[in-house]
């Protein structure tokens, strides 16, 4: 969980990870993007396995933090969401996700925008968020991102609505956004 350093533990930096049009490709309908909800629907980005390597050689975590409103709303069975989790944990190697599966109506603490699922992994795992990532392809997810005090990268999957002016830097694939992230750390 990190190194000591004069009898204190060292935080630890995380890119936290959207998972729907990020990692997965997402259903698109009238220019907007839609979770899979079924577990044959759901598939990775080609190259997402060596992103999610480059993320962890360059240091950091890689954490998914995903808003799934389809839980709440009664279209997608939580067994169905727990089963893409462990294609997550089994094929990328992430251990660390976060899924907030209330709809907007609930107004909880964990949708983005709103920081709570970072704010929860930054506690459990003593991340260090100044010195951590969002990566999103939505707006929601830069929100969530800076106000979890996050650097953010928009990903531009160029959807109706999602335009990312606040984030701090805009790219057009994962692959782009890691090397990014390595180019301003190193």
């Amino acid at each position: 969980m990190g190194e000591r350093v004069k009898g204190k533990l060292k935080s630890q930096r995380a890119v936290f990870l959207d998972r729907d049009g990020v990692l997965t490709v997402s259903t698109i309908r009238d220019g907007k993007g839609y979770a899979p909800l079924k577990f044959d629907e759901f598939r990775f980005f080609l190259g997402v396995s060596n992103c999610v390597d480059h993320i962890k050689s360059l240091g950091f975590i890689p954490i998914v933090v995903s808003n799934q409103p389809d839980v709440a709303n009664g279209k997608l069975p939580i067994e169905v969401l727990e089963q893409m989790n462990q294609k997550l944990r089994e094929d990328l190697g992430i251990t660390e996700i976060n899924n907030c599966t209330h709809n907007s109506e609930d107004s909880c603490r964990c949708r983005k925008p709103k920081p709570g699922m970072l704010l929860d992994s930054a506690q459990r795992l003593n991340l260090d968020l100044n010195h951590s990532w969002m990566i999103g392809d939505r707006d929601s997810d830069i929100a969530a991102g800076l106000e979890a005090g996050c650097k953010t990268i928009f990903i531009n999957r160029h959807l109706r609505a999602e335009l990312g002016e606040h984030a701090h830097l805009v790219c057009e694939s994962l692959e782009e956004a890691i090397d990014l992230i390595a180019k301003y750390d190193s």
